[in-house]
């Protein structure tokens, strides 16, 4: 269960930065009218990038966690594939 919920959070972060850069340009818009867009869009974008960079780092690191612990699992059960270098011969 927390798998899925966490690739629907990775999923629902694309749709969050366009969604704070968005309201960034609307915001901008209502304050400055001639170049309140741009600046907004910008402003937007940084809040965007700070936020959800943050929420996918922590995917991130959660998606390697249980790739370790998905390997653990294998190694305790002693279904283990070894790597074994190529002949040079």
């Amino acid at each position: 269960m927390s798998r899925a919920l966490v690739n629907m959070l990775s999923t629902m972060n694309v749709f969050i930065a366009l969604i704070i850069i968005g309201a960034g340009g609307l915001w901008g818009n209502a304050y400055l009218p001639k170049a309140g867009v741009i600046f907004g869009a910008i402003v937007g974008f940084a809040a965007a990038s700070i936020i959800c960079g943050a929420l996918a780092a922590l995917c991130l690191i959660e998606r390697h966690l249980r790739l370790l612990a998905d390997d653990l699992k294998k190694r305790q059960k002693g279904i283990v594939q070894t790597r074994t270098e190529p002949s040079i011969k």
